[in-house]
């Protein structure tokens, strides 16, 4: 058994290493590669979703602590896009200033806190675009009790921190 695990675990790390060693879509020669700043040079495929799924990680852990920390996360100009969708059926799309809604988490998780306002989150999936990575999530809150689509833009900042560039969300009054 030892061995067959053992047989399954290298054949993985053999597969891995020929998939990253396989051609991507953009070329650059090695110096002109070796020029660029490092924030931006494109992440290798693997390192990208590496580094988005431990951002993602670091948003969930925030948000279950309550901790206003979660607002830096994002960067000063991210395009907050949400779809409220009223009792009703009347849907109204909305563009969040991300300064407001930068505001509005760090104000907001105190009462959160008190509310036991959080999400779980299932379904992720990591799609790169560019130097960039697509997470999408089915997002379910606790306190209202619903599921809902949230997708979250993220990658590297000019200092090459990652970062939340967009996010867009449904959410239900």
């Amino acid at each position: 058994m030892k061995r067959t695990l053992a047989l399954i675990a290298i054949s993985a790390l053999a597969f891995c290493q020929v998939a990253a060693a396989a051609p991507t879509k953009t070329t650059v020669s090695p110096a002109k590669a070796a020029s660029r700043p490092a924030a931006s040079r494109p992440a290798a495929p693997g390192d990208a979703i590496a580094k988005a799924k431990a951002l993602f990680a670091r948003y969930v852990q925030l948000e279950h602590a309550f901790d206003p920390a979660m607002a830096d996360l994002y960067t000063d100009d991210a395009k907050i896009l949400n779809k409220r969708i009223y009792s009703d059926g009347k849907v109204t799309p909305l563009q969040i200033p991300a300064l407001r809604y930068k505001h509005v988490i760090r104000e907001g998780m105190a009462d959160a806190k008190v509310k036991g306002d959080i999400s779980n989150y299932s379904n992720e999936s990591y799609t790169q675009e560019g130097d960039k990575v697509r997470i999408k999530v089915t997002r379910y809150s606790v306190l209202k009790k619903y599921s809902s689509p949230m997708s979250l833009l993220v990658g590297p900042d000019a200092q090459g921190k990652w970062v939340i560039l967009e996010e867009t969300s449904e959410s239900r009054l």
